[in-house]
């Protein structure tokens, strides 16, 4: 053992000569034991980097069978965030068909139910909660037909001169502004207090989805458009929470 000690200390010349002359170039000396040292301090600093590496540097993630410590947490959070917007989804998509079924005409038998059930004095209850915002006339002209949810009219039918300047009720944003067989241009405004204005037999629209507008300001033009219509003239709807209001009850449509 201990000749194999002495040998492993022993020392030894490594010389660099000159390949094609043969001369001593240069040389320095070394053991054994100085080489294992050598390889196992070398050995140290290459497990320490690899270490740092993989715990504090992004390259990690590329070491095959490493996972991410964070990934059960961001797995997590975007599987909420997914959550979330589904329900926002759903909440517009039942908004938006809700709003298509107003505009239409198409109500549900337990709501035409509940709006007929529901008098005048029963909705300035239902508002009185809250102060209603003011309403600028739409147009000015003759009421040939009234409000009568009984009779599926969830609006007032004004009559003017042709082409004349349909105005916006109340500041708002256009929620809907298309053409349909039965209403023609059809515009429908979302204001504050969860009231929407509808706009319906427009010759044309002036707005369109998105625009913010303004009480008074120009929206489209008087004409008498749908299979529906009887002649030119406005039908003019307003609604609070799906329920229809009479527009006589807060707006005078007569002109001076």
């Amino acid at each position: 053992m201990s000749e194999w000690f002495k040998n492993f200390k022993s020392k030894f010349k490594i010389v660099i000569i000159h390949p094609e002359t043969f001369e001593e170039k240069g040389g320095f000396n070394m053991s054994k034991m100085r080489i294992t040292n050598y390889i196992i301090i070398y050995s140290l600093v290459l497990i320490a980097l690899t270490t740092c590496i993989i715990f504090f540097t992004p390259l990690r993630e590329l070491i095959p069978g490493y996972t991410d410590v964070t990934l059960n947490r961001r797995v997590y959070n975007m599987e909420r965030r997914a959550d979330s917007i589904e329900e926002v989804f759903r909440r517009e998509e039942l908004y938006i068909e809700n709003l298509k079924r107003i505009i239409g005409d198409e109500m549900d038998p337990d709501s035409l139910q509940k709006i007929s059930m529901m008098s005048t004095g029963d909705l300035n209850l239902a508002i009185k909660s809250f102060e209603m915002p003011r309403f600028f006339a739409p147009i000015n002209g003759l009421v040939t037909n009234h409000f009568d949810s009984n009779k599926k009219h969830f609006g007032v039918d004004v009559v003017a001169r042709d082409e004349t300047v349909i105005k916006a009720t109340a500041d708002g944003t256009v929620i809907f502004s298309e053409w349909s067989y039965e209403g023609g241009y059809i515009i429908g405004i979302q204001h504050d207090k969860n009231i929407i204005s509808v706009y319906k037999h427009n010759a044309s629209v002036m707005c369109h989805e998105g625009d913010l507008v303004k009480a008074g300001d120009a929206i489209a033009v008087l004409g008498g458009g749908g299979s529906t219509s009887t002649g030119p003239h406005l039908h003019f709807e307003l609604w609070f929470k799906g329920m229809a209001l009479n527009p006589e009850d807060y707006i005078s449509f007569e002109g001076k």
